[in-house]
């Protein structure tokens, strides 16, 4: 089943995922923008002051805006180490591009279009679709259990820095790591047990095979075998680059920890007012919300969570500078990357300059 402006790839034993062709439609802007709408101009300006805010933006420092260019960009870089490693036949210019073009394609598309974006790359490329297949669903399982291990890096962080941790960091902390034991355990089992991909296979065959008749469209075949396929490059590329891509993905999330902490301190807020455990403690239990695919990007729900959790406990004077601080990380994080991403994914279907084919 397609969207306008999405269309499927197939082979004769699988269907792939919709994958975008052109810039994305009129209709599929209208949710991002609905909700841009409701956060921005219903419920942040009853927790912040937006008079005071924009005074806080004007007052940036030149230098402090080029730190924070300088910290997003690498965090762009470092968020595509994942995927390089998993993937050694991607260069890292186009690993990079790839991963933007996905996210500003996620962001404006509902749905794993962001997989499907970087994979008809990967492909185009002539990266053996298996192999590319393999690589992006371990990288997305790996920048998802990731932020698992969040917050305990914040509880250690605010125990080594002299600081108490609370009941509720202590609980968010032992959620998050036996959430990643019992899913680390549940996917290793996959991948050592051919007998249990096989049965998973053939229940994901038989779902797909219901979904798709309660659609009244024809259902894919080859689903079973292509779980078994990816569980063969699944075993190739873990027991090559999966610990390294593990700490790759670590690594982004704590790139954009960075960012968090540049554009804070760019709008006033030091570390005598939120210290940075505190705020990485806020990052992980945000992330952990995000894990819940409620909007696109988590528009809406990352910049109420930010705000609400950063504000408090602290001064009230500081609400509005904390506020500008989060727009900014989320323009870094979230808005750039849409055009440049959209940009990026036409050149390089194209073939273009530094991504022509070699």
């Amino acid at each position: 089943m397609t969207d306008a402006g999405v269309t499927a790839t197939t082979s004769p034993e699988t269907t792939g995922p919709a994958i975008p062709r052109a810039l994305p439609t009129a209709r599929q802007l209208v949710l991002p923008l609905t909700l841009l709408a409701v956060v921005f101009v219903l419920v942040l300006p009853r927790i912040v002051d937006y008079r005071a805010v924009i005074a806080a933006l004007v007052a940036l420092d030149p230098g402090d805006v080029a730190l924070l260019a300088a910290a997003t960009c690498l965090a762009y870089v470092v968020n595509a180490l994942p995927y390089r490693i998993l993937i050694r036949e991607l260069p890292w210019r186009r690993a990079v591009a790839a991963d933007i073009a996905g996210r500003a394609v996620a962001s404006t598309i509902p749905g794993p279009t962001d997989i499907a974006t970087r994979l008809l790359l990967y492909t185009q490329w002539n990266i053996e679709l298996e192999r590319a297949s393999a690589g992006l669903v371990i990288g997305g399982l790996l920048e998802t259990v990731s932020a698992l291990v969040l917050p305990l890096v914040a509880i250690i962080v605010i125990v080594v820095s002299g600081g108490h941790t609370e009941a509720a960091g202590a609980m968010l902390a032992a959620v998050g790591v036996l959430i990643l034991a019992l899913g680390t355990a549940a996917f290793a089992a996959i991948v050592r047990s051919e007998a249990l991909a096989r049965r998973l296979g053939d229940w994901a065959a038989r779902a797909i095979t219901w979904l798709f008749a309660r659609l009244r469209r024809p259902a894919p075949t080859g689903v079973a075998k292509a779980v078994m396929d990816l569980r063969a490059e699944f075993q190739d590329i873990l027991h090559k680059d999966g610990v390294e891509a593990y700490g790759g993905a670590v690594l982004a999330k704590l790139a954009w920890f960075l960012v968090l902490e540049v554009s804070l301190r760019a709008c006033g807020v030091g570390p005598e007012v939120i210290s940075p455990a505190t705020v990485l403690a806020t990052m992980a239990i945000v992330s952990l919300v995000s894990l819940v695919p409620i909007t696109p990007g988590a528009l809406g729900v990352s910049e109420i969570a930010y705000v609400g959790l950063l504000t408090a406990s602290i001064d009230p004077a500081y609400a509005a500078p904390v506020a500008a601080a989060v727009l900014l990380y989320r323009v870094a994080q979230w808005l750039i990357p849409i055009p440049i991403g959209w940009a990026l994914f036409i050149v390089m279907r194209r073939g273009h300059g530094l991504f022509a084919e070699e």
